[in-house]
């Protein structure tokens, strides 16, 4: 072989020496903890990265099969030893998070806690392992890379447990509101309302309505109704005007006056609302047989008396201050009286129609609900109102509880 020969092999073999101490170097420096076993499982590289992390040293570890101790108290396979006998079945026995190997020529990763016996502290790990083929195909390297990521992960089992302990609280929540809507929903006797032949709707902004509608027939054949507004919405509302239900069934099942009623449940609610908590109602007493009826308004929208063809024949607007405000019962000119024909109907609403309020935040207003009144086209009153609402909001949400109550003429007959 000639001498230029021998002098071109000699520095062929120099040059990749050369890149083979490049890539060493490069690796023992890399910010990303990182060692390599070869075929056999020695460790060949353990860079100062991994040093810093685990508090072994390389010089004790390069040469052997020891790398298991810088992780474990007990010997195991690290994830660099299942990548390199192509142990796969074993990763999901060995680590609590990995990734099915479906190519493990692209590498593998896991996650597990460790116990770093030299620096005595537990950490979570992210391991990364991929195999290093020559151009056989014979595998001569696994490199193994790990991260930190125990901050993360404790606060991702932070976030799991409070997450954990909201859904306890909101399913407690739940429960809690289901019991309360079912002990509200009992107190208010469907039954009566029934045999009082009324049209209601209350529609709740939240969970719970702060209005409330009542009606009733009395022995004597009057009916009576109420629609209440309390003060805001959600469970504090409806609770508000709790309290008047058993004693408006109570007066009715006697056939008190209406005055007598008004001033028996402003008088309660006066002494267990707390300050600032007011209830706006009408009151109706309506007497088929000898066609008349009696009113009461006190902070709720006007009431209207409408005739068959819609058109508001009267109109009540509120004379009195909302109940529960003072003790003392408002005089004789807060209540007024009115002719009861057949095709007559009462329209009582809670300010949540009116105010209820489209995309662009037009409110709905009283102009649209006595259009819908006459142009109700043979639908009931209620039915034309709700078509109407719907109509206006577009699938926007209601910003207050929303409630209809409709009282229609009855023949005295039915009546009684």
């Amino acid at each position: 072989m000639s001498q230029a020969v021998v002098a071109q092999i000699r520095d062929a073999l120099k040059h990749q020496e050369q890149h083979l101490s490049f890539a060493i170097t490069l690796m023992e420096h890399l910010v990303v903890p990182t060692f390599v076993l070869d075929a056999e499982r020695r460790v060949l590289i353990w860079n100062r990265a991994c040093e810093r992390l685990t508090g072994v040293m390389a010089a004790e570890v390069i040469g052997t099969r020891h790398h298991w101790q810088a992780f474990y108290e007990q010997e195991r396979a690290c994830l660099a030893d299942l990548v390199a006998t192509a142990s796969y079945e074993q990763i999901a026995n060995l680590y609590t998070v990995f990734e099915d190997p479906g190519q493990p020529v692209f590498g593998v990763h896991a996650e597990n806690w460790c116990w770093m016996p030299r620096r005595q502290q537990r950490l979570y790990l992210a391991v990364d392992a991929g195999p290093v083929y020559n151009e056989t195909g014979a595998l001569i390297a696994v490199v193994e890379t790990l991260r930190d990521i125990t901050e993360k992960q404790l606060a991702q089992s932070k976030v799991a447990e409070q997450a954990s302990l909201l859904k306890a609280h909101y399913d407690e929540h739940q429960r809690e509101a289901e019991l309360a809507r079912r002990i509200l929903e009992h107190q208010i006797r469907s039954d009566l309302l029934k045999q009082a032949a009324v049209e209601y709707s209350v529609t709740p902004a939240d969970h719970f309505s702060g209005d409330m509608v009542l009606a009733a027939r009395a022995p004597s054949g009057l009916r009576y109704a109420i629609l209440a507004d309390a003060t805001g919405h959600g469970l504090a509302a409806a609770v508000s005007i709790l309290p008047m239900v058993q004693e408006f069934y109570r007066l009715v099942e006697l056939a008190q006056p209406l005055a007598s009623i008004v001033e028996s449940i402003n008088f309660l609610l006066s002494n267990s609302l707390p300050l600032g908590r007011f209830v706006a109602a009408a009151f109706v007493c309506v007497d088929d047989a000898a066609q008349r009826g009696q009113i009461w308004v006190g902070g709720v929208p006007d009431v209207l008396r409408i005739d068959a063809a819609g058109d508001v024949l009267q109109r009540f607007v509120s004379r009195n201050l909302p109940l529960g405000i003072t003790r003392a019962r408002g005089d004789e000119a807060g209540f007024e009286d009115f002719s009861w024909r057949e095709g007559n109907a009462l329209v009582l609403l809670s300010d949540g129609v009116l105010e209820a309020s489209d995309q662009a935040g037009e409110q709905f207003g009283e102009p649209r609900l006595t259009a819908a009144l006459r142009q109700r086209g043979g639908l009931a009153p209620i039915t034309a109102v709700h078509q109407a609402l719907a109509s206006h909001l577009k699938g926007n949400l209601p910003h207050d509880d929303m409630s209809v109550l409709v009282i229609d003429h009855c023949q005295s007959s039915v009546a009684q």
